[in-house]
Protein backbone atom coordinates (compact mmCIF):
# COMPACT_ATOMS: atom_id res chain seq x y z
CA UNK A 1 0.00 0.00 0.00
CA UNK A 2 1.40 3.73 -0.82
CA UNK A 3 1.62 6.10 1.83
CA UNK A 4 -1.30 8.04 0.72
CA UNK A 5 -3.91 5.06 1.11
CA UNK A 6 -2.54 4.40 4.74
CA UNK A 7 -3.69 8.02 5.16
CA UNK A 8 -6.99 7.73 3.88
CA UNK A 9 -7.17 4.20 5.35
CA UNK A 10 -6.73 6.18 9.03
CA UNK A 11 -9.49 8.97 8.17
CA UNK A 12 -11.95 6.90 6.78
CA UNK A 13 -12.48 6.01 10.91
CA UNK A 14 -13.70 7.90 13.15
CA UNK A 15 -10.69 10.35 13.73
CA UNK A 16 -8.82 13.19 15.77
CA UNK A 17 -6.27 15.46 13.69
CA UNK A 18 -4.25 17.53 15.85
CA UNK A 19 -2.61 19.77 14.10
CA UNK A 20 1.45 20.32 16.57
CA UNK A 21 3.86 23.52 15.98
CA UNK A 22 4.94 27.16 16.51
CA UNK A 23 4.00 29.78 14.45
CA UNK A 24 6.69 31.80 14.98
CA UNK A 25 9.37 28.74 14.14
CA UNK A 26 8.59 29.11 10.21
CA UNK A 27 8.37 25.21 8.89
CA UNK A 28 7.85 24.14 12.50
CA UNK A 29 4.33 25.65 12.05
CA UNK A 30 3.41 23.30 9.39
CA UNK A 31 1.10 21.51 10.77
CA UNK A 32 -0.51 24.35 11.78
CA UNK A 33 -0.64 25.63 8.77
CA UNK A 34 -2.60 22.34 7.59
CA UNK A 35 -5.06 22.18 10.36
CA UNK A 36 -6.00 25.53 10.15
CA UNK A 37 -6.61 24.87 6.58
CA UNK A 38 -8.75 21.99 7.10
CA UNK A 39 -10.91 23.80 9.78
CA UNK A 40 -11.56 26.72 7.61
CA UNK A 41 -12.41 24.10 4.74
CA UNK A 42 -14.26 21.26 6.29
CA UNK A 43 -16.95 19.85 8.61
CA UNK A 44 -17.68 16.52 9.52
CA UNK A 45 -19.36 14.71 12.83
CA UNK A 46 -16.47 11.77 12.05
CA UNK A 47 -13.37 14.08 11.89
CA UNK A 48 -12.52 16.15 14.88
CA UNK A 49 -10.11 18.97 14.16
CA UNK A 50 -7.30 20.61 16.67
CA UNK A 51 -5.02 23.22 16.89
CA UNK A 52 -2.81 21.97 19.81
CA UNK A 53 0.16 24.77 18.94
CA UNK A 54 3.52 23.06 20.87
CA UNK A 55 2.22 21.84 24.02
CA UNK A 56 -0.26 18.99 23.03
CA UNK A 57 0.14 18.16 26.94
CA UNK A 58 -2.25 20.52 27.69
CA UNK A 59 -4.52 18.62 25.46
CA UNK A 60 -3.79 15.27 25.59
CA UNK A 61 -6.47 13.81 28.43
CA UNK A 62 -9.14 15.92 26.57
CA UNK A 63 -8.25 14.02 22.96
CA UNK A 64 -8.12 10.82 25.02
CA UNK A 65 -11.44 11.34 26.09
CA UNK A 66 -12.82 11.66 22.83
CA UNK A 67 -15.19 9.58 21.02
CA UNK A 68 -12.77 8.51 17.58
CA UNK A 69 -10.92 5.83 17.29
CA UNK A 70 -7.50 7.16 16.26
CA UNK A 71 -5.34 10.08 16.39
CA UNK A 72 -3.39 11.35 13.56
CA UNK A 73 -1.02 14.02 14.81
CA UNK A 74 0.71 16.76 12.24
CA UNK A 75 3.88 18.08 12.96
CA UNK A 76 7.08 19.14 11.82
CA UNK A 77 10.26 16.48 11.82
CA UNK A 78 14.05 16.89 11.60
CA UNK A 79 15.84 13.48 10.27
CA UNK A 80 18.26 12.96 7.35
CA UNK A 81 15.30 13.24 4.55
CA UNK A 82 14.85 15.91 2.52
CA UNK A 83 13.04 19.11 2.64
CA UNK A 84 9.04 18.54 2.33
CA UNK A 85 9.78 14.69 2.54
CA UNK A 86 6.66 12.70 4.39
CA UNK A 87 6.42 10.26 7.02
CA UNK A 88 4.21 8.34 8.44
CA UNK A 89 2.88 5.58 11.00
CA UNK A 90 2.08 4.40 13.95
CA UNK A 91 3.97 6.87 16.69
CA UNK A 92 4.60 3.88 18.96
CA UNK A 93 6.72 2.98 15.75
CA UNK A 94 8.46 6.01 15.73
CA UNK A 95 9.16 6.16 19.82
CA UNK A 96 12.77 5.50 19.87
CA UNK A 97 13.44 7.98 16.58
CA UNK A 98 11.32 11.03 17.81
CA UNK A 99 14.21 12.05 19.61
CA UNK A 100 15.59 12.59 15.96
CA UNK A 101 12.62 13.12 14.50
CA UNK A 102 10.04 15.66 15.81
CA UNK A 103 10.69 19.11 16.65
CA UNK A 104 8.52 18.48 20.02
CA UNK A 105 10.14 15.24 21.20
CA UNK A 106 9.37 14.95 24.85
CA UNK A 107 6.12 15.22 25.03
CA UNK A 108 5.13 13.93 22.10
CA UNK A 109 6.24 10.68 23.22
CA UNK A 110 4.39 11.10 27.12
CA UNK A 111 1.31 11.98 25.32
CA UNK A 112 1.47 9.06 22.44
CA UNK A 113 1.66 6.73 25.34
CA UNK A 114 -0.98 8.44 26.98
CA UNK A 115 -3.41 8.09 24.06
CA UNK A 116 -2.12 4.35 23.26
CA UNK A 117 -3.05 3.81 27.16
CA UNK A 118 -6.62 4.74 26.01
CA UNK A 119 -7.19 3.00 23.56
CA UNK A 120 -6.81 5.03 20.38
CA UNK A 121 -4.21 4.29 17.65
CA UNK A 122 -1.94 7.19 17.22
CA UNK A 123 -0.21 8.09 14.06
CA UNK A 124 2.35 10.83 12.89
CA UNK A 125 1.90 12.40 9.76
CA UNK A 126 5.50 14.35 9.69
CA UNK A 127 6.76 16.70 7.18
CA UNK A 128 10.56 17.81 7.07
CA UNK A 129 11.37 21.00 8.09
CA UNK A 130 13.98 23.17 6.61
CA UNK A 131 14.06 25.84 8.24
CA UNK A 132 12.47 26.33 12.30
CA UNK A 133 14.23 29.46 13.05
CA UNK A 134 12.17 32.59 14.42
CA UNK A 135 10.38 34.22 11.56
CA UNK A 136 6.56 33.41 10.06
CA UNK A 137 6.44 31.52 6.50
CA UNK A 138 6.79 27.94 5.51
CA UNK A 139 9.89 26.92 3.08
CA UNK A 140 9.06 26.36 -0.87
CA UNK A 141 9.21 22.51 -0.07
CA UNK A 142 7.55 22.25 3.11
CA UNK A 143 4.84 24.31 1.49
CA UNK A 144 4.25 22.00 -1.76
CA UNK A 145 4.26 18.93 0.27
CA UNK A 146 1.63 20.43 2.98
CA UNK A 147 0.00 21.42 0.40
CA UNK A 148 -0.84 18.37 -0.95
CA UNK A 149 -1.53 16.66 2.21
CA UNK A 150 -4.33 19.16 2.61
CA UNK A 151 -5.92 18.43 -0.85
CA UNK A 152 -5.45 14.72 0.31
CA UNK A 153 -7.15 14.93 3.74
CA UNK A 154 -9.72 17.70 2.10
CA UNK A 155 -10.71 15.24 -0.68
CA UNK A 156 -11.09 12.55 1.95
CA UNK A 157 -13.05 13.89 4.52
CA UNK A 158 -14.90 15.47 1.62
CA UNK A 159 -16.21 12.12 -0.39
CA UNK A 160 -16.90 10.70 3.31
CA UNK A 161 -18.91 13.35 4.70
CA UNK A 162 -20.74 12.78 0.82
CA UNK A 163 -21.21 8.94 1.53
CA UNK A 164 -22.68 9.11 4.80
CA UNK A 165 -25.31 12.01 3.36
CA UNK A 166 -26.06 9.60 0.70
CA UNK A 167 -26.28 6.86 3.01
CA UNK A 168 -28.79 8.79 5.39
CA UNK A 169 -31.51 9.93 2.37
Amino acid sequence: MSMVTDIVSVVKEKTCIVGMGNYLRKDDAVGLYLIDELLSTIHSEDVLLMNVEDVIESYVFKIADLDCENVLIIDAVKSTTSPGSIVFGRLVKFDEALNDYSTHKLSLSLCGKILEDSGKKTYLLGIEAADTDFGRGLSEDVQRSADILKEVLIDTITTLNHQEYLYKQ
